[in-house]
């Protein structure tokens, strides 16, 4: 136990550099996809999922959650994103030996044709874009309290006629602390390098990199409260807070809240509501079917829908 603390005071004194800088690198970063997280269970919740992450979706939120799955799945997610953008993922979590749980992923997002126009506003046809990232995640207990993970991917960009590409990495902890029922966790998110140019200038652009610490309470034994706190490496901190409730053995619902609400307002109609989320799942026998919403205020609101099959 003693080991454990340890290793979890070490993490967070590499990432407290991070954490209390000032940004100046705020709003530098490229790759913005890269942010971008696919699970409708999750964005029901505000994505506050880094304390509970135990389903194939926790390769993008907390890798090390894998370890708590112990049910063979396939996992697809469909993206309704705003402003004419579509995107989905596809996850299958299995075990590898005793050890290890393992899981593949891909996700994308992609674009409805774009008007283009000259530097003196003349029309000039269309383009679109695409974003696209594939990989593996590797989760392990190491004891009962503790679980680690991590994984490996690979993101290629295409905007208009011009591609880039880069490989990073997520870095995960899950511990189970002294009261049952309280969960923490913490991931370092996409670091890595580009590896692949828009131009033939080769002008480096800085990975999407953030750390979030995240913890889930269960309330009762049909109930999680999740709380994350995240830092982009270029941007302020911000606070995601969402509830789940498990109505009854078919029926689970949903809410959260994500403290950016106040960037998303801009005079709009629905802009109280931004920030704000709301979802629902069903399980049927080997089916488990969940539908999210969040509101971005005036940009429009985020639909997503996954589909589980068990094994």
């Amino acid at each position: 136990m003693k080991k454990i603390k340890i290793c979890l005071f070490v993490l967070f004194l590499m990432c407290s550099s991070f954490l209390l800088g000032q940004n100046e690198k705020a709003g530098t970063t490229g790759f913005a996809f890269m942010k971008m997280t696919y699970s409708a269970r999750a964005m029901g919740m505000s994505n506050a999922f880094t304390g509970l992450s135990d389903d194939g979706d926790a390769v993008f939120f907390n890798t090390a959650g894998l370890s708590q799955n112990d049910k063979k799945h396939i996992k697809t997610t469909y993206s309704n994103y705003i402003q004419g953008y579509q995107g989905g993922s596809i996850v299958y979590a299995t075990n590898y030996k005793e050890t290890w749980k393992v899981a593949p992923f891909l996700k994308f997002l992609v674009s409805d044709d774009i008007p283009r126009t000259l530097n003196t506003n003349i029309p000039d046809g269309t383009f679109s874009t695409s974003s696209f990232v594939t990989g593996v995640g590797f989760a392990s207990t190491i004891n009962e309290s503790l679980d680690v993970g991590f994984n490996i991917k690979y993101f290629y960009e295409k905007l208009d006629s011009f591609t880039a590409t880069a490989i990073a990495g997520d870095f995960s902890i899950l511990h189970q602390t002294y009261n049952k029922n309280l969960k923490i966790g913490a991931t370092l998110k996409n670091i890595g390098a580009q590896i692949g140019y828009y131009t033939e200038n080769e002008y480096e652009e800085n990975l999407p990199s953030m750390f979030i610490a995240g913890a889930s309470y269960k309330i009762t034994e049909k109930a999680f409260v999740n709380f994350d706190l995240v830092r982009p490496f270029d941007n302020d901190f911000f606070g995601r807070l969402g509830v789940e409730y498990q109505y009854n053995t078919y029926f689970t619902m949903r809410t959260g809240l994500d403290t950016r609400m106040n960037d998303y307002r801009a005079g709009a109609d629905f802009d109280y509501l931004s920030g704000i989320a709301f979802g629902f799942g069903f399980k049927w026998n080997k089916h488990i079917i969940d539908y999210a919403i969040s509101s971005m205020g005036s940009l429009g609101f985020v639909n997503q829908m996954s589909i589980s099959y068990l094994f």
